[in-house]
């Protein structure tokens, strides 16, 4: 992502003058006609009883009955004041109209740095000729799709409802669900110039206030253009990512996963146009946890996690596995022959496995990326491609056909999109690891070499501070390995994970 230095030049003072207000701001927005100008910021000038005002609004947040009777209530005010008061300064009238304009959110803004940033939001802001500062009325209206299913965390039973790329829109959803006193929700803007609504949410008498001052100091300290790709940019800015593959955080299109989360000690960070909210800090095994385990009884839950955890070291494990099998076929025992592939092809195996891997991706991204009506026809073609004609002409073997399709199906069932993608990366060398052990006549030592490698990486990992493989490694059981492993009844969850170190570390009932 481009980064280019912040523009340091300090915007002037709103001026006394009307004049000069607004030949700066038209300057510096491009408001007017012709090339070089702004079509979507509207500027309306009007005088009420001597006083020349002048209106900016940006064109598409607002319903046009609704400036009208902004307005309209404008004029009555100043009518009404101006009839009360035989001598008065602007100072009264405008801290009469802060009080009186009937719109819920009317306030004064005294810096010319907080009026451009505001018109560019959408609300209306007023100047009026002879006073220093701009009056403000909200009544913003932003453009936004429905609530909807969410599209990954689906559930059998429970709420329908998915955020949506609307912030405001989204911390309704969360509050709806948690009417705490104590949660917080700390407005701030990121981006030099793309000025994107980012809200830091916590409970204060819960999370770890170390961890919300590092995560509010990161958001801070953010010097970019745009936050163009809004969630996952955050992360990459605030995560100091480079090229670890695993998620240090947790995306969630759902309220109430973002809810729990809050109440065990988390913080979300809603960011203005995604329909995802980041959790963080986060562990591997939080990451296989599904809404689904809490939308069942808990016997049913828990057999949905570890089928959940099996499918996650399957993504994993199961391609170096097969093909360390094959290499040594003779020790495999005839219950375990659906391991062996019997036959041989131009390719070798490993290769086999690889060009498996590819292929499947190229018809994942064909379907992604076709229109939904040709989606089902390039589904029918790969079908029938690899299903017949990839085995026919001895390019890949079935078994392999088999396997691989079995790691795709457990791939797509975890809940994680990023984790099943960095999955992908470490089956893919403990692949290349294999087959270079039995290259160089190592037999099973570059599967082994591969694995241990695989968990000290994964070991070593932190997410904002938090050891990333708790509570394996470091190891706690209660509060820990036992909510990993078990779906425990609501009647019995009284903890937090201790590894975020939250204020409070008992929950209520």
């Amino acid at each position: 992502m481009a980064m280019t230095e912040p523009k340091n030049e300090p915007l002037p003072p709103i001026s006394t003058k009307l004049e000069d207000n607004i030949n700066y701001l038209n300057e510096l927005l491009g408001v007017g006609q012709g090339p070089g100008h702004s079509w979507d910021i509207m500027a309306k000038s009007f005088n009420f009883s001597k006083l020349n005002m002048m209106s900016y609004v940006l064109n598409g947040y607002f319903l046009t009955m609704n400036v009208v009777l902004i307005l309209d209530d404008l004029e009555k005010r100043i009518q009404t004041f101006v009839t009360e008061n035989e001598s008065y300064t602007l100072h009264d009238l405008m801290n009469y109209l802060n009080t009186n304009v009937a719109f819920v959110q009317v306030q004064p803004v005294t810096k010319m740095e907080d009026v451009v940033r505001f018109i560019l939001s959408g609300p209306m802001v007023t100047f009026v000729d002879g006073y220093d500062a701009a009056l403000l009325i909200d009544t913003r209206i932003y453009p936004m799709r429905s609530i909807q299913e969410p599209e990954i965390e689906r559930v059998v039973r429970g709420p329908r409802d998915g955020f949506t790329e609307t912030m405001l829109m989204n911390t309704a959803l969360i509050r709806r669900r948690l009417r705490e006193p104590s949660l917080r929700a700390e407005l701030m803007q990121v981006g030099l110039r793309s000025k994107t609504d980012v809200s830091l949410m916590y409970l204060e008498d819960v999370a770890n206030p170390d961890t919300v001052k590092t995560i509010r100091e990161r958001l801070e300290s953010i010097q970019t253009d745009i936050v163009a790709m809004a969630e996952q940019s955050v992360t990459e800015l605030i995560g100091n990512v480079k090229w670890n593959p695993y998620p240090i955080v947790r995306y969630t299109e759902r309220p109430d996963v973002a809810a729990t989360a809050l109440v065990e000690g988390h913080v979300v960070i809603v960011v203005d146009t995604s329909p995802e909210v980041i959790i963080a800090p986060i562990t591997f095994f939080q990451l296989l946890q599904h809404p689904e385990e809490y939308h069942q009884y808990p016997s049913v839950g828990t057999y949905r996690r570890w089928t959940m955890l099996i499918a996650a070291f399957i993504t994993i494990f199961l391609p170096g596995l097969f093909l360390l099998v094959n290499f040594h076929s003779e020790l495999v025992p005839k219950q375990l022959a659906f391991f062996k592939a019997d036959r041989t092809d131009p390719l070798p195996l490993w290769l086999e496995l690889i060009v498996a891997e590819v292929a499947i991706d190229i018809l994942r991204l064909a379907v992604m990326t076709s229109p939904l009506t040709l989606a089902s026809m390039v589904s029918i073609m790969a079908a029938i491609i690899f299903g017949q004609f990839v085995s026919q002409i001895h390019l890949l073997q079935p078994e392999v056909l088999v396997y691989m399709a079995f790691v795709m199906v457990a791939q797509f069932s975890l809940t994680s999109y990023d984790l099943a993608s960095a999955n992908q990366l470490s089956r893919l060398f403990i692949l290349v690891c294999t087959q270079l052990g039995f290259a160089f006549h190592l037999r099973a030592v570059g599967f082994g070499v591969a694995v241990f490698i695989w968990l000290v990486y994964v070991m070593t990992r932190k997410s904002f501070g938090i050891p990333y493989f708790w509570p394996l490694m470091p190891f706690k059981w209660k509060n820990g390995m036992d909510n990993v492993l078990l779906r425990k009844p609501f009647t019995t969850i009284h903890g937090r994970p201790g590894v975020l170190r939250p204020k409070i570390q008992k929950r209520d009932g």
